[in-house]
């Protein structure tokens, strides 16, 4: 029997994060597959997938395109829409936005991993957020209609994969489509408990927020608790915020920008516990936490529900508020946390275990349409 012709979709490398990451992994795991996506950084693609294997639309031709994709997003559904997959059996997408708008032959199966819906389409109070609120005027009609291509374009997936239950629940609630979930993972094998702390950094007392330094993850909030209460918070992280965030912060918060991952390790083995202030669609950081022995602080809705267990791996409070993180954060330094329950709880977050169900699911579905 021959093996299937595959294609993998990206929805762009114009930045580096978790689901470049992962997408990484994919490429990995289907090494003769081609890549197709709207737009790429060369500098952020990452470095396990050789260039030759990436096909571009032509949004690449666009000068100064991979710097300013944000504001060319009217253009992401032309782009894959312009590709040609009438060769392959099986196309998967990887996408927290268009990349599920790909347009397949009636004999070509196409597998979704869905990261996110595109949360500036869909997310309350999106204005300031994604977006310039004094653009609101004219970035409205676009928006408008990008919903209702974003809805149209959900019915041309035949299987929709989910990165978490709560990411699953969105897909329902949004397309009205059933997904399987095949959860994410972290490097278990290299985040890992300390076996001798760092004491010039665990004498410091310090929380932890990793994160890109965007508005809708609404760091501010930890900022301003740990300024009042004088808790020392060290931020790993680089993004459009920082200029601001550095501005209102005192000078108990350490603005760290990109680490390398031992010294990200080293940070996470050291700290009091990580606080994370927003509602995550899945959250590598809270794995990656939990693997060093270290609990997690979260506001309690999202894809943390599946990750912190509360009271034995962490605590979930139940409002972005100043007063009532200042409960938390104050309640997780009262405890002592047993760092094998952290480590325990996340091992269910293994690469092995993501690659073996993703095998699983695509062999399995890439059979039916």
């Amino acid at each position: 029997m021959n093996k299937p012709k595959i294609a993998l979709v990206h929805d762009d490398f114009c930045q580096q994060g978790g689901a470049e990451s992962l997408f990484a992994t994919i490429a990995q795991m289907f090494p003769e597959a081609p890549i197709y996506t709207s737009l790429v950084n060369w500098k952020k693609l990452p470095k396990t997938i050789e260039k030759n294997r990436v096909k571009t639309s032509f949004m690449q031709k666009i000068p100064l395109a991979s710097k300013f994709y944000k504001v060319l997003f009217p253009l992401y559904s032309l782009a894959f829409e312009s590709f040609n997959f009438s060769e392959f059996d099986i196309v998967l997408s990887s996408t927290t936005r268009f990349a599920k708008a790909i347009v397949t032959s009636p004999k070509t199966v196409h597998i979704s991993y869905v990261n996110s819906p595109p949360r500036f389409l869909w997310e309350e109070n999106s204005e300031g957020i994604f977006y310039p609120q004094i653009l609101s005027f004219i970035i409205k009609p676009f928006l408008k209609w990008l919903r209702r291509f974003d809805l149209a374009a959900s019915s041309r997936v035949d299987h929709y994969l989910a990165n978490s239950q709560n990411v699953a629940s969105s897909i329902k609630e949004l397309y009205g489509y059933d997904s399987q979930v095949v959860y994410p993972f972290a490097d278990l094998d290299f985040f890992q408990p300390a076996k001798i702390h760092n004491w010039d950094l665990k004498s410091q007392n310090y929380f932890l927020v990793v994160s890109r330094l965007v508005k809708w993850k609404n760091i501010e909030l930890a900022i301003k608790v740990c300024d009042e209460q004088g808790f020392k918070l060290k931020i790993v992280g680089s993004g459009p915020e920082a200029g601001r965030l550095k501005k209102i912060a005192g000078t108990g918060i350490d603005f760290l920008g990109k680490v390398s991952l031992e010294e990200l390790k080293i940070l996470y083995q050291n700290s009091k516990g990580l606080i994370v202030t927003q509602k995550e669609d899945f959250g590598i950081a809270m794995v990656e936490a939990q693997a060093c022995g270290i609990p997690v602080v979260a506001f309690g809705e999202g894809g943390q529900l599946e990750i912190v267990k509360e009271g034995k791996t962490g605590l979930l409070f139940s409002s972005q508020t100043q007063e009532v993180l200042k409960d938390a954060l104050t309640g997780v330094s009262k405890v002592e946390w047993k760092s094998e329950l952290c480590r325990r709880n996340v091992e269910r977050f293994s690469r092995q275990e993501f690659v073996k169900h993703l095998q699983r699911v695509v062999a399995t579905n890439g059979k039916t349409k």
